[in-house]
């Protein structure tokens, strides 16, 4: 069985075995923004994100072992004149080592995220995920029940192929 709870600095030889998982999936993925990089998180990186109060680390221990992590955060969005005020919840990281997926720690570890958005009155909580990346967005959607919301869209300026 596996055990929610929230993040510590003594987690950090853990959660860099994840991070570089997760950094190697991202850098074969997308080279053109991801590099390989066997350091990516360090220390003051985990102190600085346990330290902020906006920020919540929960990890998820499997026979003492960290098998998954979410880093997020909350914000409020102050009223404009064409804006709403209003509260949300932004998953900065959200990662399940690929031998631990479809065994329900997703779906426990995002509940920890919905009690935490409760708490603060959240209005909603959002992933940003890669466009191409339609496992992952038919697993957020399916597991999750997570709606696509808005779309970024971009023009890679090195297509143009320079004057």
């Amino acid at each position: 069985m596996f055990k929610i709870r929230l993040g510590s600095p003594e987690d950090f030889e853990g959660l860099l075995e994840i991070y570089k998982e997760l950094q190697q999936r991202r850098a074969a993925a997308k080279p053109e923004y991801f590099k390989q990089n066997l350091s990516p998180i360090n220390a003051q990186d985990l102190s600085e994100i346990i330290a902020d109060d906006r920020k919540r680390l929960y990890v998820v221990e499997k026979a003492g072992a960290i098998q998954a992590f979410t880093i997020f955060k909350g914000e409020k969005q102050e009223e404009t004149a064409l804006y709403k005020e209003r509260r949300i919840i932004k998953v900065e990281e959200l990662y399940i080592k690929q031998d631990q997926k479809y065994k329900g720690i997703d779906q426990y570890l995002f509940e920890k995220i919905k009690k935490f958005a409760s708490s603060i009155q959240a209005t909603e909580i959002e992933l940003e995920l890669w466009e191409d990346d339609l496992e992952m967005i038919d697993y957020y959607e399916e597991r999750l029940e997570l709606i696509p919301k808005t779309r970024t869209m971009v023009f890679p300026i090195s297509s143009l192929g320079g004057e």
